[in-house]
């Protein structure tokens, strides 16, 4: 929350942590050396940037975002 002239701006933007809550992102080893191999960022949900700048990038969930 930020107050400038006696006016209350908020920030809506996301953390990076609070974004990898919310689409319940983890992280799998992609290979069998755990110390050398590669890991890789999944999640149950599409991430923001999955959706940025397409058709369906609305600013909600909406029912054509389901079919």
């Amino acid at each position: 929350m930020l107050t400038l002239n006696s006016e209350t701006h908020f920030d809506d933007d996301l953390l990076e942590e609070e974004v990898n809550f919310i689409c319940g992102t983890y992280y799998v080893y992609t290979s069998k050396l755990f110390y050398n191999g590669c890991v890789k960022k999944l999640s149950w949900w599409p991430r923001p940037q999955a959706w940025a700048g397409l058709e369906l990038d609305v600013g909600f969930w909406s029912a054509r975002c389901e079919s």
